[in-house]
């Protein structure tokens, strides 16, 4: 993946996003969700640069994220028949700040388990066995640990909105948290 992710022209469009392992990760979601039907896509208003410190800690984000949105947008079209599952996601750099958002047509998070889902074995999912309930949680964690936070909306349309905030090194001295 990130071989491909090099090449200059990817099947879909993530040259605004320089950073490597990060790249690679959008070319094998994209692939990965094209298999199951679902539309990944990078906003046009998107940019992220190289050289960025830790960039594991954005892939475990952005990585959690993405499945997380992958799964409400397949659950959602196979109970409702919906329009075609889609995530997008928008990564964007300010003054001392890595932004990521991930949007997705899923139902939706109910306002009353919108800081529940970030703790440790929240989940919104059936299932028999398996380790549910960690990925928002490790999101949480991660960006915690950055400085800086992580929050759920309502997506305009339907769905919902993950935005989360890793403060760079040199904004971290005496930041606060960011939500």
């Amino acid at each position: 993946m990130l071989e491909l992710a090099r090449h200059d022209r990817p099947p879909f469009a993530v040259e605004p996003v320089q950073e490597p392992l990060v790249r690679a990760l959008l070319v094998g979601k994209t692939v990965a969700a094209g298999r199951l039907g679902v539309r990944l896509s990078l906003s046009a208003s998107s940019s992220l640069r190289d050289g960025m410190e830790r960039p594991e800690d954005l892939v475990t984000v952005l990585g959690n994220l993405i499945d997380n949105a992958q799964d409400a947008a397949l659950s959602q079209h196979r109970t409702a028949r919906r329009e075609r599952p889609f995530v997008e996601v928008r990564l964007r750099e300010r003054v001392g700040v890595t932004e990521v958002q991930v949007s997705d047509n899923g139902p939706g998070v109910p306002s009353a388990k919108r800081q529940w889902i970030f703790t440790r074995g929240a989940s919104t999912k059936r299932h028999a066995a398996g380790h549910r309930g960690m990925g928002l949680a490790i999101v949480a964690d991660v960006v915690s640990q950055r400085g800086g936070g992580v929050s759920v909306t309502e997506r305009a349309g339907g769905g919902a909105r993950f935005t989360a905030h890793l403060l760079r090194a040199c904004s971290r001295a005496g930041a606060g948290s960011l939500s």
